[in-house]
């Protein structure tokens, strides 16, 4: 989950034309279970970066709110964008 402006930017870039959430709350992150809030990693310097941030994930949600796709980019952080633009074009 980005800013607003990044990610309106990278749907002008595909091509989108539905909108992308920004959770700069982390109030979305938390809701989906997506957010790293393991006190345990403010203490170690090597997992306090990642820290109150999200684990790399992309969530696709109907019109309806129902969630219909899944993906956690770990270990890599590499989101498959063909495959899920071809999910959402199959959801139409």
């Amino acid at each position: 989950m980005d800013f607003n402006a990044a990610n309106q930017a990278w749907a002008e870039r595909l091509g989108l034309k539905y909108p992308l959430l920004a959770d700069t709350r982390r109030e979305m992150t938390r809701a989906y279970g997506v957010l790293n809030e393991d006190p345990a990693a403010a203490k170690d310097a090597k997992r306090i970066p990642g820290y109150l941030r999200a684990i790399p994930t992309v969530i696709v949600v109907d019109k309806q709110g129902t969630v219909r796709y899944v993906r956690d980019s770990r270990p890599r952080n590499t989101i498959p964008i063909d495959e899920i633009l071809e999910f959402v074009e199959k959801m139409k």
